[in-house]
C-alpha cells in the first residue's frame, strides 16, 4: 500500500486491549497525547481516550491480532487506507522505499561529523569561488549532499543530534546544513528512493545559495527589516537561479527547490506566486524545512521544536502543504533527536535518538537532577523501556525547554 496503514474507524467504547490507535477523530496536538499514536495497555487507556475523543482510527497492522476479533461488524465495511489529510494529497509524495537503522547514533556519529565538515567545506569553497566565476561545481556538491545522504540512510538520527548541538558563526552555513539534513532526514521517513534523497540533500544545501551573493550584515540581521531590505532579502531566489543557470549539469529538481521553496500553496509565496500542484514536491518539502530552520533560529518565532510545529500546522491551513506538514511531524517527533526536555520528576535530560514507531519515548541522557544541579556524571534512560524493573518504563517527558535552559549547552555534554 503506497500511503498510510489499514486503519478502521470505530468508537472509543470498542477499543480493546492490544489495539494500537494511530489518529484520533480530533488533531494530536489539542490533546494531551503526543503524534505517533497509542496503544491500549489497560482499561485506563480506554478511558483517558474516551475524555478527548467520540472516535479513533485502530491501525490493524500494528495491533495485538488477539485484539481484533472483536471489532465491530458493522465498522468493517470502513477499513480504508486514511491519514491525517487525504489519501489523494498524500500519495502524490509517498515512496516505496523501506529503510532501517543500520547502527546506533553512538556508532554512526564520527561519520556524521564528517559528513557535517565535508558539506561545511563544500560550501566555503562555492563562496570563495563565487568572486572569481559564479556557478557551482556539481562534484564536489554531490560529494557532500552523498556523504550527508548515506549518513541519514544508516541512522538518521546521528546527523540530526549534529544539527541540533552544533554552533556556527555563519547563519548562512549552519542553515543550508540544516535544511539538508532534515530534507533527507523527511524524504527517508517518507519512503522516497536513493535517487531523491539525492536530490533534496543536494536542493538542501543549494537552496540559498543566491544569498551568497548577498552582504553577510544582511542576512546577519535580528531586527526588522525595511521594505527595501525584504525585498532585496527576496531577490536571493533570482539570484540563485542565475548561479545554477551558469552551472553544469545540476538536475531539474534540484533548480526547482532553488526556485520555489518560497512559494506557497495559497499563491502568496515569491517570486512567481505559484499554488498548490505547480509548485513541485521537492520544493513543497523543502519549505516546511526551510520554516522550521528559521523558527528556531536565534530570535525566531518559537522557542521550542513543539512551538515551531504548533506554527507550521497554522501555517498548514494556507501557505503550507497540510499533508506535507503531518509528515514531518512524524518525522522529527514533538520532541527531536538534540533538543532539551524536562522529565516528569524535573529532571532535564537531552534526547538522544528515537524509536520510530514511538516517538514520544526516546532515549535521552539525564544531565540535571531534580534541583537543576549538574550531574557529575550524566546517563542515558531509555524511557520507551517495557522492563518493570527499568527506571524508564517509570519516567515520562514532561515538556521539551528552549535552547539554553538552565544554562544548559547540550553540545557540552555529548559532542
Amino acid at each position: 500500500m503506497p500511503w498510510g496503514l489499514l486503519q478502521q474507524e470505530i468508537p472509543v467504547s470498542d477499543l480493546q486491549v492490544g489495539m494500537y490507535v494511530s489518529r484520533l477523530d480530533r488533531p494530536w496536538l489539542e490533546t494531551p497525547y503526543l503524534v505517533e499514536g497509542v496503544r491500549i495497555r489497560s482499561q485506563d487507556d480506554i478511558d483517558e481516550l474516551a475524555r478527548h475523543c467520540v472516535h479513533v482510527f485502530v491501525d490493524l497492522e500494528k495491533s495485538a491480532p488477539a485484539s481484533l476479533s472483536r471489532l465491530p461488524s458493522a465498522a468493517a465495511s470502513t477499513r480504508t487506507a486514511v491519514t491525517a489529510s487525504s489519501p489523494a494529497e498524500a500519495a502524490q509524495f509517498r515512496g516505496m522505499t523501506v529503510y532501517r537503522d543500520h547502527c546506533s547514533v553512538e556508532q554512526e556519529l564520527p561519520a556524521a561529523k564528517e559528513a557535517q565538515a565535508i558539506a561545511g567545506r563544500v560550501l566555503e569553497q562555492i563562496r570563495a569561488g563565487m568572486e572569481r566565476k559564479p556557478g557551482v561545481r556539481l562534484a564536489a556538491a554531490r560529494e557532500a549532499s552523498e556523504a550527508l545522504r548515506e549518513s541519514v540512510e544508516r541512522n538518521p538520527d546521528a546527523l540530526l543530534l549534529l544539527a541540533r548541538l552544533s554552533h556556527s558563526d555563519d547563519v548562512l552555513y549552519a542553515h543550508s546544513l540544516n535544511v539538508a539534513i532534515h530534507l533527507l532526514a523527511l524524504g527517508r521517513h517518507m519512503g522516497l528512493d536513493r535517487a531523491e534523497l539525492s536530490i533534496l540533500g543536494l536542493g538542501g544545501l543549494l537552496m540559498d545559495i543566491g544569498k551568497m551573493q548577498m552582504p553577510r550584515t544582511l542576512l546577519g540581521r535580528r531586527t526588522r527589516l525595511s521594505p527595501d531590505q525584504r525585498r532585496e532579502i527576496q531577490r536571493h531566489v533570482e539570484y540563485g537561479e542565475a548561479i545554477l543557470q551558469r552551472s553544469h549539469g545540476i538536475p531539474e529538481g534540484v533548480r526547482d527547490i532553488v526556485a520555489q521553496h518560497h512559494e506557497r500553496e495559497d499563491g502568496r509565496g515569491y517570486p512567481r506566486g505559484l499554488v498548490a500542484n505547480q509548485i513541485c514536491a521537492y520544493a513543497r518539502m523543502a519549505a516546511i524545512v526551510d520554516s522550521y530552520e528559521e523558527m528556531l533560529t536565534e530570535g525566531g518565532l518559537a522557542g521550542t521544536p513543539f512551538e515551531a510545529l504548533k506554527e507550521l500546522r497554522e501555517n498548514a491551513r494556507w501557505g503550507l502543504n497540510s499533508a506535507l506538514v503531518d509528515q514531518f511531524t512524524h518525522c522529527v517527533g514533538l520532541f527531536p533527536v538534540g533538543s532539551l526536555v524536562e522529565l516528569d520528576n524535573g529532571e532535564v535530560a537531552i534526547v538522544l535518538s528515537h524509536r520510530r514507531t514511538q516517538r514520544f519515548m526516546p532515549r535521552v541522557m539525564r544531565i540535571l537532577d531534580p534541583s537543576h544541579m549538574p550531574y557529575p556524571d550524566p546517563w542515558e534512560l531509555d524511557l520507551g523501556s517495557h522492563a518493570p524493573e527499568s527506571e524508564g518504563a517509570r519516567r515520562q517527558i514532561l515538556r521539551d525547554l528552549p535552547a539554553g535552559a538552565y544554562g544548559v549547552d547540550p553540545a557540552r555534554y555529548y559532542l
